[in-house]
């Protein structure tokens, strides 16, 4: 029973993975992933933390909003 329990523990974290891989492909986390890559990628560069934070905040809401624009 035991071995059971681990399995069926690994096959719900390995259905959780899935979930959080499918949610990383819509707009919302991919505009997520792009916020959090270019803050580490503007601190590596060289800014302080709030310069990073805000200009990444910004980069993730020009692309949230590129993305999700409405077509015509």
């Amino acid at each position: 029973m035991a071995i059971l329990n681990r399995l069926l523990r690994l096959l719900e974290l390995l259905e959780q993975s899935a979930e959080f891989a499918e949610f990383l492909t819509k707009p919302i986390g991919l505009t997520l992933l792009v916020c959090l890559f270019s803050y580490q990628a503007l601190l590596m560069s060289g800014c302080d933390v709030t310069d990073s934070a805000l200009l990444a905040s910004v980069a993730a809401l020009a692309l949230h909003c590129v993305i999700n624009r409405p077509e015509f």
